[in-house]
């Protein structure tokens, strides 16, 4: 919600547009018989029979048109017909089974139960499970992954499924030498004695590979479950669809940001390794591979901006502070390899100050990994009176170095509000790192007012998609605590509502952001975070949510 002073905000979405459009062929229309073959009359013949013909000619002719139809009528049945094309099905799910499988016990540090028909889980003693899977075969995008495995015994609390990183092996894995479970992916609830148990383990499978898991016991307890080597052995079923997004860009962008239940991978509630939470992220791709992410966190009024890598857009390893009171960042890659910060700074009453943007340039990935800023510049306040209103939430439309930072010219997409008045869209222009100019951004204001918005404009960020421009804004239908998130289109300069939809029913959107890389796959993806506020969040929602799709389109 455009500031920090509005962790309340929320959206939702009007205008639908068709999302996916499954571009199979279609099957061709089966031969249905051959028509007799019309035989030409010789010329000069008349098309009508002559009435002095004699009945033995009649009787002639009628064997003669049998004796040919009937090889021709027999030959039209018997023919041999092509078959129907092929349609390739646009979902596929794959059973994959362990590669490995064991558990680990504290009280037995140094023994390997690699070849145990069973798997265990306990909070005291602790004892833990590990499974690996090998993925191979896969195509298209993956839509879903579930684990499955039998209990022997039932379990009030169940178990809680952990990404691990490291590798471990089957016959030598112990407690002294097993990874360190990583983040909490899923968790099973109340498990039944002599049952299936399913855990949606979705984000952990990116495509082809190997994906390693560890079970951990929730609360007080203790579990047991049937390994590769029982008679119920542990399954991953993975499912993969072909459809690919098909429509217009603006189509293809409205429908990839609507649903995100069907999102290639998604995370709600997002965190760092710290366990802090990841506000307003923002992600662009890593010189090499893997994903940078800036974001804020802390309290309110003592915000601070952090950076973040992921190796597959969900899991995320703090790197560095990046600024003190400070919040709603984002991130750009210029062409000199460096890299430039926008945020919010946080006001300072004492010293009469409102927030305002503030700029700092990393003279390379080094240096922005380790937080060493080689300049920086904030901006006066220009569309706001200085110590009142307040200028914020910045987004970077474009940065142009000629051929350095000294001869550049940026320019901003930012809100600015006026003491007593809503806030409104502005465009800023730094020029050579030292000199800012700023105006309304009037053909955004327009678009949003001319669709019904009344309230407050805030957050935006902006994407090129298929060759085409646009910007996803936050915005408030009247004065309710509501956000909902638009598609600005900027060659039409039209706004359209859109309407997202999450796993469990949350009703107000803020902070948008999108970005468009490769995902982990390989394949082409639109990455959305969205901030999704306490107030209006569905169980378990609230916070930064994180999601992509992957797309493969013809145009």
């Amino acid at each position: 919600m455009m500031s920090n002073s509005r962790p309340n905000g929320a959206r939702q979405e009007p205008g639908k547009v068709p999302a996916n459009v499954d571009l199979r062929p279609n099957g061709a229309l089966r031969p249905n018989g051959a028509r007799r073959p019309v035989e030409p009359r010789p010329p000069g013949t008349d098309a009508t029979p002559a009435h002095g013909r004699r009945p033995w000619s009649r009787s002639l002719a009628l064997a003669v048109a049998l004796a040919v139809a009937v090889p021709i009528t027999w030959w039209a049945v018997t023919r041999p017909t092509s078959p129907p094309p092929s349609r390739v099905p646009a979902t596929a799910s794959i059973p994959f089974s362990p590669v490995g499988d064991a558990y680990v016990s504290s009280v037995r540090p140094d023994v390997n139960t690699g070849s145990s028909p069973v798997l265990r889980t306990a909070s005291r003693p602790k004892i833990l499970s590990y499974l690996t899977f090998s993925l191979a075969g896969l195509s298209g995008t993956v839509t879903s992954a579930r684990l499955r495995f039998w209990s022997d015994v039932a379990d009030l609390r169940g178990v809680a499924v952990h990404a691990v990183d490291r590798s471990w092996n089957e016959n030598s894995i112990t407690a002294a030498t097993a990874p360190a479970p990583g983040e909490t992916v899923a968790l099973t609830g109340v498990v039944s004695a002599k049952g299936w148990v399913t855990a949606d383990v979705t984000p952990l499978v990116l495509g082809n590979g190997l994906v390693r898991m560890a079970l951990t016991q929730v609360g007080s307890g203790s579990g047991q479950y049937d390994s590769r080597e029982g008679a119920h052995p542990p399954v991953l079923v993975v499912r993969t669809s072909s459809r690919v997004l098909g429509g217009s860009p603006a189509a293809v962008l409205s429908g990839a940001v609507d649903n995100v239940p069907r999102a290639t991978g998604s995370r709600y509630a997002a965190r760092d390794d710290h366990g802090r939470s990841m506000d307003t992220l923002k992600i662009i791709p890593r010189p090499g591979g893997g994903y940078l992410g800036v974001y804020h966190s802390g309290s309110q009024g003592a915000f601070r901006v952090y950076l973040a890598e992921s190796p597959d857009l969900l899991h995320w390893t703090s790197k560095a502070q990046l600024d003190n009171n400070a919040s709603q960042p984002t991130i750009a890659a210029l062409s000199d390899s460096g890299y430039l910060l926008a945020d919010e700074a946080s006001g300072n009453q004492a010293a009469g100050l409102r927030p305002r943007l503030r700029f700092r340039h990393y003279a390379s990935l080094a240096a922005l990994l380790t937080g060493r800023a080689g300049r920086t510049f904030e901006a006066p306040h220009t569309l706001a009176p200085r110590g009142h209103g307040e200028e914020g939430t910045p987004v970077i439309l474009s940065a142009v170095l000629s051929p350095d930072l000294s001869h550049s010219r940026i320019t901003v997409g930012f809100h600015y509000s006026l003491p007593h008045g809503p806030d409104r869209p502005g465009l800023g222009v730094l020029a050579n790192f030292s000199s800012w100019t700023a105006r309304p951004d009037t053909a955004l204001e327009a678009a949003l007012r001319s669709d019904g918005v009344s309230g407050r404009i805030g957050d935006r960020d902006a994407v090129t998609f298929l060759g085409a421009s646009f910007e996803l804004v936050e915005a408030q239908l009247g004065t309710g605590p509501a956000w909902n998130i638009y598609r600005y289109d900027e060659r039409t300069r039209r706004a359209v509502p859109l309407h997202i939809r999450t796993n469990q029913g949350s009703q107000s959107f803020g902070n948008p952001t999108v970005t468009n890389l490769r995902a982990p796959s390989g394949a082409m993806a639109l990455v959305f975070t969205l901030f999704l506020p306490q107030s209006l969040a569905a169980s378990g929602e609230a916070g930064e949510l994180i999601y992509y799709r992957t797309y493969s389109a013809n145009h």
